[in-house]
C-alpha cells in the first residue's frame, strides 16, 4: 500500500500540483485509533495507511482545489466522522427497497449504514467510502458509492488498493480532461464523458452489467 501511495503522490505532484499542495500532513496512529473508537470498528490496514499518508485536503478560499478522487476531496478524519455521525449512521429508512447496487449482491440494500465510512463527498449528500459490512457477494473494505440520492450504489473497488490502482491508471494514462471555468479547474472523465466521478462509476458499472 505504501508503494502505491508513493506512486500516487508522484503522479499528482507532476500532473496536478495544486491538488498535491492541498493534501494535509498525515494523521498519527493515535488519531486513527481515536477515529476507530468513535465508529466502534477497526479500519482496514489500507485505510489506516491512507490517513497516515495524508489526513484529508485543505480548503483554499482563493482557488478551487481539485479533489484527490477525480475531483472528490479526501475528507479529514474529523470531517469523515461528522458525516458518518450525521448522514450515514442513521436508522434504516422505509425506502430501503429503492436502492440497488452493481455488481449485484455486493452492497447491502439499505438507505444508510454505520458500516459505511466516508472517505470523500461531493458537498451534495453523495459519498465515496469504505464498506465494513458488505452483502454476501461483496468484500469487507470494498470502496463504494452511497448517499440518500445515490439510488444505484457501485462497488468502485473490491479493496482500497484496487480502487487506487484504477484511479492511478486513469491519471497516468491521461484519461481525464482538465476543465477551466472562471479561473477554477475541475476534472472530467473522458469515456464516459462526465464531470462527476460518481456518475462515471455508475455509467461504467451499468455498461459492464447491462440490464441490471
Amino acid at each position: 500500500m505504501n508503494e502505491l501511495l508513493d506512486r500516487l503522490q508522484g503522479c499528482i505532484e507532476t500532473r496536478f500540483p495544486h491538488m498535491a499542495a492541498s493534501l494535509k500532513p498525515g494523521a498519527s496512529d493515535a488519531d486513527i485509533d481515536a477515529f476507530e473508537d468513535a465508529i466502534g470498528a477497526p479500519l482496514p490496514s489500507s485505510v489506516r495507511a491512507l490517513y497516515r499518508w495524508h489526513n484529508g485536503q485543505a480548503d483554499d478560499a482563493d482557488h478551487n482545489v481539485i479533489g484527490l478522487f477525480f475531483g472528490l476531496p479526501l475528507l479529514t478524519l474529523d470531517d469523515a466522522l461528522k458525516h458518518w455521525a450525521f448522514e450515514t449512521a442513521g436508522e434504516l429508512g422505509d425506502d430501503a427497497a429503492s436502492y440497488t447496487c452493481l455488481p449485484p449482491g455486493t452492497i447491502r440494500q439499505c438507505s444508510a449504514s454505520k458500516a459505511w465510512i466516508p472517505l470523500a463527498d461531493d458537498a451534495g449528500g453523495a459519498f465515496l467510502g469504505i464498506d465494513l459490512d458488505p452483502d454476501p457477494a461483496g468484500k469487507v473494505g470494498q470502496v463504494i458509492s452511497f448517499g440518500g440520492r445515490e439510488f444505484m450504489r457501485v462497488q468502485a473497488g473490491a479493496s482500497l488498493e484496487q480502487f487506487l490502482e484504477c484511479l492511478l491508471g486513469l491519471y497516468e494514462n491521461g484519461e481525464y480532461r482538465l476543465v477551466e471555468e472562471d479561473d477554477e479547474f475541475s476534472l472530467s472523465t473522458v469515456e464516459p464523458d462526465t464531470g462527476h466521478f460518481l456518475d462515471y462509476l455508475r455509467l461504467k458499472a451499468q455498461a459492464q452489467y447491462p440490464g441490471k
